[in-house]
């Protein structure tokens, strides 16, 4: 015998499998829960038991209104008795009422529903059906925000312009970077997901179905070679587009891929040396710079789990890369010295020497729990020796 929470726990996994097939394709006409009633020997050897359970379900049916008990009449020693066996609610509007926090789902999902399919040029229900949970929790601001983007993008197709210079009232590069698959569904546009995106940064290719214009990419490099410095009119550290990144007068032999800013401010002056660092993820840049073909590239990046994505997402770029600080030697002399990492990390390419697969295993100590072994905690004097050996060997 079913008591009435765990009915309308049914209910609720019910609503919550299919309210949007029911939102977009329609409802089913009926929707019956069977209560699991007693049988004439229940009754018999369960009388009062059977009698608690009848005034229970009695008064729920009292407090819903809008739900509809089912009985049939068991013929009992004791002579015939109704028992309820179903739980019948005409329409889905009938179900929701059960539920406070459903029938507040429902209503603003028919109202989103109803002004999205309002939006010019029409909505593909299909394209839309997998966002439709994100769209129904969205805060009433960002709905707003949404539909006016998708008027926008809608009125202009191939605007050319930046992020920020979209003249939509409270929509920010944050914003877009959160929800740009909820505009782009609302716009009938799709796209393939992507297992490298981050949901943090847009790129150019993010930025192509809106027809909108990324920021160029600047490229932070040190130029370690006082020769090199000399035809740039004496600078060091440089920071500018890729392009004219590409466009330096300079021709290293060695190139030195780092991580974090900090730890690149170590490097001393190096001839035909030229250092790379902060790309983050933007490491595609490194195939956009020519003067970057006829070197030999060595990559120190921090000692953990994304260290090891960005290094072997740069090797994809760069194969014949080598890594340096990056070993399980360095992590063991300088253990104490790690944190532990709770950050997410995508998995690396399978392009990891068995040097570096072993390092990214002893990340690991126990399952779940994982190390980092950040750049800038390393010694100066140890970091600068291996760093010389490094390139070194990578130069014959």
């Amino acid at each position: 015998m079913h008591e009435p929470d765990q009915v309308m726990n049914q209910i609720r996994v019910r609503y919550r499998k299919n309210w949007r097939a029911w939102l977009l394709d329609g409802a089913d006409t009926r929707f019956s829960f069977p209560l699991g009633p007693p049988s004439a020997q229940d009754i018999a050897r369960q009388g009062d038991t059977v009698g608690q359970w009848l005034r229970t379900w009695r008064d729920w049916a009292h407090r819903h209104p809008t739900a509809r008990l089912r009985s049939i009449t068991r013929r009992t020693v004791a002579g015939p008795q109704d028992v309820f066996t179903h739980l019948d609610l005409p329409t889905i509007d009938d179900l929701v009422l059960l539920d406070q926090g459903l029938a507040r789902h429902w209503q603003q999902a028919i109202n989103r529903w109803r002004r999205i399919r309002a939006l010019p040029g029409g909505v593909v229900k299909d394209r839309l059906r997998p966002w439709l949970p994100q769209i129904s929790d969205m805060d009433g601001p960002d709905f707003e925000l949404l539909l006016e983007a998708a008027r926008w993008f809608t009125d202009n197709p191939h605007s050319g312009l930046t992020i920020r210079q979209v003249p939509i009232l409270g929509m920010h590069t944050k914003w877009l970077a959160r929800n740009r698959r909820l505009v782009l569904a609302c716009l009938n546009i799709t796209e393939q997901l992507r297992s490298d995106e981050t949901g943090e940064k847009l790129e150019q290719d993010d930025l192509d179905p809106l027809g909108l214009k990324a920021l160029p990419v600047h490229i932070d490099v040190i130029l370690t070679d006082p020769a090199d410095r000399a035809r740039v009119g004496g600078i060091r550290h440089l920071n500018a587009p890729l392009p004219e990144i590409d466009a330096l007068p300079i021709h290293p032999d060695t190139i030195l891929i780092i991580e974090n800013k900090e730890s690149a401010y170590l490097v001393p002056d190096r001839p035909r040396t030229v250092v790379v660092h902060s790309l983050g993820n933007h490491l595609n840049v490194l195939g956009g710079i020519s003067w970057l073909n006829s070197a030999h590239y060595v990559y120190w990046g921090d000692l953990d789990r994304a260290g090891f994505t960005l290094l072997s997402r740069a090797r994809t770029h760069l194969p014949s890369l080598i890594s340096t600080l990056m070993d399980p030697g360095t992590l063991d002399a300088h253990r104490t010295l790690a944190v532990q990492d709770e950050t997410r990390a995508d998995k690396p390419e399978p392009n990891l020497s068995d040097t570096e697969v072993d390092a990214l295993s002893a990340l690991t100590p126990t399952p779940g729990t994982y190390l980092r072994l950040e750049q800038e905690r390393l010694p100066a004097p140890f970091v600068l020796e291996q760093l010389q050996r490094s390139m070194n060997e990578a130069t014959p």
